[in-house]
């Protein structure tokens, strides 16, 4: 029996995302083998060099691309280079994982999705809260209607900010190189979640801020959605928060979820109401609903190059969620709810 192949992976980009998520996914898979990574900075060379040794590091995609027969790449630059990352793997015959964002701008996400599908290569946008254990569950009891007809969702997505501390350096904080704040780095998971669960979004009415950090993009923002379903949506997002809430709510007519990433996943069912008749059945369905993450993320990416697995988390699943992310702020710039086309 012939042996499986052995994909050849690398990064572009070495930063966090990449030393945290991507490369001990590659490094870690019987299937695939990290040969090389392509970043700018010394010290990411240094890094990776202690890391994963046999890793071969290049200034630049296009001098990586040169010198490298690669079958698989992740994207895990700055925003802004997300789309040139991705077309330079599909110009060079790779399967991609893209970070989220998709993009900066919905055209040049339009025209990644649009290359993918030209080329017949596997393009998959990171978005590792669909792969968390609670995120999976509520996603099967909303398939069966185990809460009834669901009417509002909530989501909080709020940590510290990336940096100091996690990233490796500042690029989150630039206009030019993130495009976007809070919103867009915790905003964009919370928006991919709300519209895998609760379907297309109508219009978005939605509020970014700067109020506590010193820096050029938003760190806190508040959206509210409204489903073309009906049902409505709440999103907090933020950059300076303590620890809180993590995670999300769903509401229907027949019972309610909540997925708090600290405390576990629940359901609410019986009869509620205003009365002396409120009957209340509460269910801990899994005590741990942020298991999965980047591990398991990476582990599906593979089997999908693999051709184990159907992909799912795709090129127009990351240009919808833009799509909000940028309704979001235009609507906090005019003060007005936008519209979704």
């Amino acid at each position: 029996m012939p042996k499986d192949k052995i994909y050849a992976a690398a990064t572009l980009g070495a930063g966090s995302i990449a030393q945290h998520c991507h490369m001990p996914g590659y490094a870690k898979s019987p299937h695939t083998q990290l040969v090389a990574f392509a970043d700018p900075a010394p010290a990411r060379h240094r890094e990776i060099k202690k890391l994963y040794p046999t890793a071969r590091g290049y200034k630049t995609h296009e001098e990586m691309f040169a010198n490298e027969r690669l079958d698989v790449v992740s994207i895990c630059t700055p925003n802004k280079y997300h789309a040139e990352g991705v077309f330079a793997a599909l110009a060079a015959g790779c399967d991609v994982l893209c970070e989220k964002p998709m993009a900066t701008r919905l055209g040049d996400a339009r025209k990644m999705f649009a290359a993918a599908r030209k080329a017949r290569k596997k393009l998959m946008i990171g978005f590792t809260h669909r792969t968390m254990a609670g995120s999976k569950k509520c996603k099967e009891l909303l398939a069966r209607r185990a809460l009834g007809k669901p009417f509002m969702i909530r989501l909080r997505y709020a940590h510290g900010g990336p940096f100091p501390g996690w990233a490796k350096d500042d690029w989150f904080y630039s206009q030019d190189l993130a495009a976007g704040g809070a919103m867009l780095d915790m905003g964009i998971h919370a928006i991919d979640l709300a519209l895998w669960l609760m379907g297309p979004v109508k219009t978005v009415t939605a509020r970014t801020a700067t109020i506590i950090k010193r820096i050029e993009v938003d760190d806190n923002a508040i959206l509210v959605l409204e489903f073309a379903s009906g049902a409505l949506g709440y999103i907090e997002v933020g950059w300076t928060s303590k620890p809180g809430f993590t995670g999300f709510e769903i509401y229907g007519t027949q019972g309610s979820i909540i997925c708090d990433y600290n405390k576990g996943l629940q359901i609410c069912g019986g009869k509620a109401s205003a009365g002396e008749d409120s009957v209340l059945e509460w269910q801990m369905l899994d005590p741990e609903p942020a298991r999965g993450g980047w591990p398991a993320e990476m582990v599906e990416w593979i089997d999908i190059v693999r051709g184990k697995q159907r992909l799912t988390m795709t090129g127009q699943d990351g240009i919808n969620a833009l799509a909000v992310a940028l309704a979001a702020y235009s609507s906090s710039t005019s003060g007005r709810r936008v519209a979704l086309a």
